[in-house]
């Protein structure tokens, strides 16, 4: 290429032969033209690859593909495909999810008439095994997020309160602060660093993708997401610890993964509800000092 896109949309696949061909054709499908596409395979051991290569082999522009002969976890993998890419912007998208045909326009817009350094937005979740879509958030959750953009660390630095599906980042931040390769939920983390760094986030209030959500997502393994909230959270323990409200909601997240956890290790109502009464006591111990108000909820909350 001889004039660099101002785009490099980034596709991030392991195992997606079944839904690789609507991720790539939502890339390829974009109103916004100036972009390149690169495909990174983690070293499937199904079609995605080739049924990747089908969709993609149409694109009327420039786009790489590359596949891993072993497997990385997921932020390797990006800082692998941030270094072919050439764009002065990255968007960011699993194999497994996909865009509307504006979310590039749309986010190219945004950042060129406003000064912020990477973009978020809403979107729709989709259920894959119940087949059933719904909004990203909740009314309240994104005014929420909205109204937290001035003061994103912050707000988010004790929980992630954002979905990070299509991330779109300037280039330069990602190879000056390139993803933690030791942390699953490596989207949180970049935020953090980011912002704790002075660099601005801005929200689109329109819905510009889709994310799947599988028996197998993240989301739905409370271990590991115990494990990657601990580790993020950990570089800024000092900050958290000096606010007593932030404070309080770690050590609630805290309990309420182990709560999770244990709960999801057994099959007896009986431990269950055992389990939920103990949930509440924690909560309840910790967010009240008032052991009045305490036993007082608890029975309310029976």
């Amino acid at each position: 290429m001889t004039n660099p896109p101002l785009v490099s949309l980034i596709i991030i696949t392991m195992n997606h032969e079944k839904f690789i061909e609507q991720a790539c054709m939502s890339a390829i499908s974009q109103t916004y033209h100036n972009y390149e596409i690169i495909l990174l395979d983690n070293a499937s051991k199904d079609k995605t690859f080739e049924n990747a290569e089908k969709v993609l082999s149409k694109f009327g522009q420039h786009y790489q593909m590359i596949r891993n002969t072993e497997s990385f976890g997921v932020a390797k993998n990006i800082n692998i495909a941030v270094s072919h890419a050439s764009g002065e912007y990255i968007s960011l998208l699993s194999g497994d999810d996909w865009y509307t045909e504006d979310s590039l326009a749309e986010k190219v817009s945004y950042i060129q008439e406003n000064a912020v350094d990477f973009i978020l937005s809403d979107g729709y979740k989709y259920y894959q095994t119940e087949d059933k879509t719904t909004d990203t958030y909740t009314p309240k959750e994104k005014k929420q997020v909205i109204d937290s953009l001035p003061n994103f660390f912050h707000e988010n630095v004790s929980e992630n309160k954002t979905s990070n599906v299509g991330t779109f980042v300037k280039r330069k931040l990602l190879v000056e602060y390139p993803f933690d390769e030791n942390i699953n939920t490596e989207d949180w983390d970049m935020n953090l660093r980011l912002t704790s760094k002075g660099y601005k986030v801005g929200f689109i209030d329109k819905k510009l993708f889709h994310y799947r959500i599988l028996s197998t997502s993240l989301s739905r393994n409370w271990k590991l997401m115990k494990d990657s909230y601990e580790k993020v959270t950990h570089k800024y323990m000092d900050y958290i610890k000096a606010d007593q409200k932030l404070y309080k909601k770690y050590r609630l997240k805290l309990i309420h993964f182990n709560y999770e956890i244990l709960l999801s290790e057994t099959d007896s109502d009986s431990e269950k509800e055992r389990l939920q009464m103990e949930w509440k006591k924690e909560k309840y111990r910790i967010k009240y000092k008032n052991p009045v108000l305490f036993f007082k909820l608890l029975m309310l909350k029976k």
